[in-house]
């Protein structure tokens, strides 16, 4: 809470194209945070925000198919900032054809444990349900304890799925979470 009485509050709103610097620099703060040790150093090291933001301007002028999502913690007297996001859409892979995808789901460190991871897995339980999904899965690191926890807190269970991501070198194992939406 800050010097006001009143409690923050999180706004899960639809993303646009001005949201992408501030997208661009949570999936970098996220990454580093959360996948050292798990994603090569060199690559973490690496993330470049000019690089990255022009990757979410392009997204974000286009989301027919994956929608994202971000959430401004309001924090009175203090101007609303944009502290995560999440993006979702048909599930990818033939052997789910038909379910939906929550693809990422990241928050700032600085602004974790204040609800709104939860706040946008909701949201984008309510916008795969709402697109006709009556299932969802999800893909998480086999070595990231902390999200798979989350997840599991939230409903979401291991589904036998697992797969090698590539990423610099490295083959992290990844396995997939399911859920039913309704």
């Amino acid at each position: 809470m800050t010097g006001s009485s009143r409690p923050a509050e999180i706004v899960v709103r639809p993303a646009r194209v001005a949201d992408a610097e501030a997208v661009a620099r949570i999936r970098i703060a996220s990454w580093r945070g959360a996948y050292r040790g798990i994603v090569p150093d060199a690559v973490l090291d690496g993330l470049d925000l000019a690089a990255e933001t022009a990757t979410w301007r392009d997204r974000l002028h286009d989301q027919a198919v994956v929608k994202v999502s971000v959430a401004d913690l309001v924090e009175p007297p203090a101007s609303p900032r944009l502290v995560g996001y999440v993006t979702e859409g048909p599930a990818r892979g033939d052997d789910v054809d038909g379910l939906g995808e929550i693809w990422a789901v990241y928050v700032d460190p600085e602004a974790q444990r204040r609800g709104v991871g939860r706040a946008l897995m909701e949201a984008a339980v309510r916008g795969l349900a709402v697109r006709g999904f009556a299932e969802a899965v999800l893909w998480v690191f086999e070595a990231n304890a902390t999200a798979r926890g989350f997840y599991e807190h939230l409903g979401w269970a291991p589904d036998g799925a697992a797969k090698a991501f590539e990423i610099g070198g490295a083959a992290p194992i990844e396995v997939r979470y399911r859920r039913r939406l309704g």
